[in-house]
């Protein structure tokens, strides 16, 4: 088996009041990631990260893309390739280009896709 591709998205906390932090794009991130998982499988790997995090001294260009004002939340990444900046995350718009990249979706029996 080929290594598998990374799906990366990067977000931030969201403060929703003084008293309370939201944490909607790791929510949304876990939920797409959950959902790529599933159809994917060891095909992918998936991880979310916190743009203000320490974690982000791995990932320079994600930090010059925020330098440079270019690094609108969310942003996602396939393998090492930006797909999307400051858009929704796309569980569709993911899946596509994992298709393209020529990753094969597994089927499950009763399930219809969701072409």
């Amino acid at each position: 088996m080929e290594q598998p591709i990374p799906v990366r998205i990067f977000g931030a906390p969201l403060v929703a009041c003084a008293s309370s932090e939201s944490d909607a794009w790791r929510k949304v991130a876990d939920w797409a990631g959950r959902a790529l998982t599933r159809r994917f499988g060891d095909q992918i790997t998936f991880a979310y990260y916190d743009l203000f995090s320490q974690e982000m001294d791995r990932f320079p260009e994600v930090l010059a893309l925020a330098q440079e004002g270019k690094g609108v939340v969310p942003l996602i990444f396939i393998g090492d390739e930006l797909l999307s900046a400051g858009d929704k995350i796309s569980v569709p718009a993911i899946r596509r280009r994992l298709e393209a990249v020529g990753l094969k979706a597994h089927r499950w029996p009763g399930v219809v896709p969701d072409r």
